[in-house]
């Protein structure tokens, strides 16, 4: 055990983390993996770049490494923290505490709103076959799914749903019986490899992009939400009033479970069915089985536990203090999405992006370092229910509401928000959102850092996660590029998104330069360059 796990560890009601392999990983100094960025570009111009502090920062972080501590504690001790849930309460306690142990003001747990739904936690859980022999399946509950009374046994019935009229042929043949749907896949590449780098030709690719594409904007990144809400709740409740007795879906990922949810963090999914999801290969092999006429029993049990005594969401915020008598009350902000689902422990998603920026704040608390504009760490709830919750609750009490385009005073203090949320890759780079004014300062910050791999500046944007509800009230908003390593082919909301599969040479580089990217901001005299304001939504988008 290192000395770092110990202190980390102290902090939780626990027991301390013995020989994980992450902590293991981390005792050891990662390499700097030099990576060639394509094609020459002409040099970034002469916006200011403090060498000395890069190079603190990167002897701190071979010094005393953390990244991958963090992402164990979160990951092999907390697990799972679902929206809502106790697991995810505890964890963010332990993130407040390691933060306030950094030396950062002001670590707190911030509500950003009330939740609609309930909270929950699986309790026990099983899916076995006992017919035509014995097997255990593997199989995970859905989020918020509801419980089996006692056990449900029984023969599955194979069910395609393309309308509300494929219920209706089945008729009373539904009426306690399990069901398993999931159309057929194509077969998977299997030759295909898991894991990819970002290749010197796609980061100059990105370079060199002139349109920013979409989304443009948070109401592009949503589209469609609600009906993707109001039709899971449909099909829940014309199952439960069929009379089915559980429902197994299919696994849309061929190399893990991918899970999904009743959408319950904001609405009510007290009548829907009992709910897990499969993987392809079991649910496959059930099919061939049913198909072929064999008797095929399946049992199934499912214990939760529900609570509506805390309905409060909460953030995890903490500063590190601007020094400028003048500029202190400017900030710039860090975040990563802090929930998680339930298949696996959050890893990759995101932990890792919590580890990075928990780390990269505690690298310029140790070195000293003094902004003249306050950093901001924010650690958010809700990112996975599709509708940023976390963010755009912090974004509506503090920067202004995008629907109306009514702005608070914070929102012209602010020089930017920094986004941490595609996996364990190492940063390549950063997504300027269509900021093409923020270019060359941002070129100039990530120049020092080519050895690394992290040079690369593309005008593009990219949606799906927490920086969407930044942009929409004009905020100067980033998400780093990554590499994707295995995020989106193995762990991306899968029970592969543990932590054996986070890389830990590659967080630790991510670290150094979220380190310097963010002290860079805080200290240039001016706030970053902003594009002009979003219109107001308007409800027939």
């Amino acid at each position: 055990m290192t000395a770092r796990v110990a202190r980390l560890a102290a902090l939780l009601s626990a027991s301390a983390i013995v020989g994980t392999a992450a902590c293991r990983a981390a005792a050891r100094p990662a390499a700097p993996t030099p990576t060639p960025i394509g094609a020459p570009r002409p040099q970034p111009p002469s916006e200011p770049v403090d060498a000395t502090v890069n190079a603190r920062i990167r002897a701190e972080e071979r010094a005393h490494p953390g990244v991958a501590e963090i992402a164990s504690v979160l990951s092999d001790v907390y697990g799972a923290r679902l929206a809502g849930s106790p697991q995810y309460r505890a964890a963010a306690e332990w993130a407040r505490a390691a933060l306030d142990s950094f030396g950062l003001d002001s670590a707190r747990l911030e509500p950003w709103g009330r939740r609609r739904g309930l909270s929950w936690e699986v309790t026990r859980y099983s899916v076995e076959m006992t017919e035509p022999r014995y097997a255990r399946l593997v199989a995970y509950p859905k989020a918020w799914s509801p419980p089996i009374d006692s056990v449900v046994r029984g023969t599955p019935v194979l069910l395609t749903i393309h309308s509300d009229s494929a219920l209706e042929r089945h008729g009373a043949e539904l009426a306690g019986a399990i069901v398993m749907m999931g159309d057929p896949q194509p077969e998977p590449g299997r030759l295909d490899p898991l894991g990819h780098r970002f290749t010197d030709a796609e980061l100059d690719s990105l370079a060199r992009l002139t349109d920013p594409g979409h989304p443009v904007d948070y109401w592009d990144d949503a589209e469609g939400y609600a009906e993707r809400v109001a039709q899971r709740n449909r099909l829940g409740i014309a199952l439960r009033e069929a009379g089915v007795a559980a429902v197994i879906e299919r696994s849309h990922s061929p190399n893990a479970v991918m899970v999904t949810s009743y959408q319950a963090y904001d609405s009510d999914v007290s009548r829907a069915v009992p709910a897990f999801v499969m993987s392809q290969w079991d649910f496959d092999q059930v099919t061939r089985l049913v198909e072929h006429g064999l008797p095929v029993m399946l049992e199934l049990s499912l214990k939760t536990r529900t609570s509506a005594a805390d309905s409060i969401g909460y953030n995890i915020v903490a500063e590190l203090p601007g020094r400028d008598p003048v500029l202190a009350k400017q900030v710039v902000m860090v975040g990563a999405h802090f929930d998680s689902w339930t298949a696996g422990t959050g890893a990759t998603d995101d932990a890792a992006g919590v580890a990075v920026a928990m780390e990269a704040v505690r690298i310029l608390r140790a070195i000293g370092a003094v902004p003249r504009r306050t950093i901001r760490i924010a650690l958010w709830d809700g990112e996975e229910q599709e509708d940023y919750f976390g963010s755009m609750g912090y974004v509506k009490r503090h920067f202004g509401d995008p629907e109306t385009m009514r702005l608070l005073p914070e929102q012209a203090a602010i020089s930017a928000y920094f986004n941490i949320d595609n996996g364990t890759g190492r940063i390549r780079g950063v997504y300027l959102q269509g900021d093409s004014a923020a270019r060359p300062i941002v070129s100039a910050w990530l120049a020092p850092f080519a050895d690394l791999g992290a040079s690369t500046v593309t005008i593009a944007n990219t949606g799906s996660t927490d920086h969407m509800p930044f942009t929409a009230v004009g905020i100067p908003a980033f998400q780093f590029i990554q590499d994707p390593l295995d995020y989106e082919t193995r762990t991306h909301h899968t029970n592969a998104d543990v932590a054996s599969n986070l890389s830990v040479p590659d967080l630790r580089q991510a670290a150094i330069v979220v380190a310097s990217v963010l002290y860079h901001a805080a200290n240039r005299d001016a706030l970053l360059p902003r594009r002009p304001l979003p219109p107001a939504h308007r409800a027939n988008h």
